[in-house]
């Protein structure tokens, strides 16, 4: 019985040696056993945790209902039903925006991957609904204009009229030219050329 007792204490030292570098916080651990008549007491643990060391990050979900995300661009994203998409894109050229990313998608969020009617026929393809996805990338002042004329078209006040998210961007780089910023986000002959004072539109 006091063998076994021993060989126990002996497993939990080694496991705690042989564990200690996964403890990046405490730069160093003294472990002492002591034994009486070959019955072992309890391990004794003392953990010398370093001033330099950083704490782990604490991550908090802002639960505020004023809580927007400070960036100077945003990335709209919009999931919409594809026949939408020509009269969408038609808009957004005319406001402005000529910065357009569509990729096609499948997926269900209300319509629960219902059959959806199109041209006088259902379709359904393994209960994923085929959406196409629309991102553009504005500065923070155009956010709201863009939100306003996606609904503006592509609502059709059925379920499955789609999705937006706007999510914030930290830094947009012109791959041929190396500009950052707003240098590279502005489109010649886009939203920004539109609304400046010397514009003729």
């Amino acid at each position: 019985m006091a063998s076994s007792s021993v060989a126990k204490s002996y497993a939990t030292l080694n496991y705690f040696r042989s564990h200690i570098q996964d403890f990046p916080q405490i730069a160093s651990v003294s472990i002492t056993t002591r034994f009486r008549e070959f019955y072992p007491s309890p391990l004794n643990l003392t953990f010398n945790r370093t001033a330099k060391a950083s704490p782990l990050p604490l991550i908090r979900a802002h639960v505020s209902p004023d809580y927007v995300p400070d960036a100077k661009f945003y990335k709209v994203e919009a999931i919409l039903r594809p026949w939408r998409i020509p009269q969408v894109s038609a808009a957004l050229l005319k406001m402005g925006i000529r910065g357009v990313t569509v990729s096609d998608v499948r997926g269900f969020g209300a319509q629960g991957g219902l059959t959806e009617r199109q041209a006088g026929s259902e379709f359904s393809e393994d209960k994923f609904v085929a959406k196409v996805k629309m991102e553009i990338v504005v500065s923070k002042s155009q956010v709201e204009a863009v939100i306003d004329k996606i609904i503006e078209e592509a609502r059709t006040g059925e379920i499955g009229d789609g999705k937006i998210f706007v999510v914030p961007v930290s830094d947009v780089i012109r791959v041929r030219t190396g500009e950052r910023g707003e240098l590279a986000e502005r489109m010649m002959g886009g939203r920004t050329d539109m609304s400046s004072p010397g514009s003729s539109t």
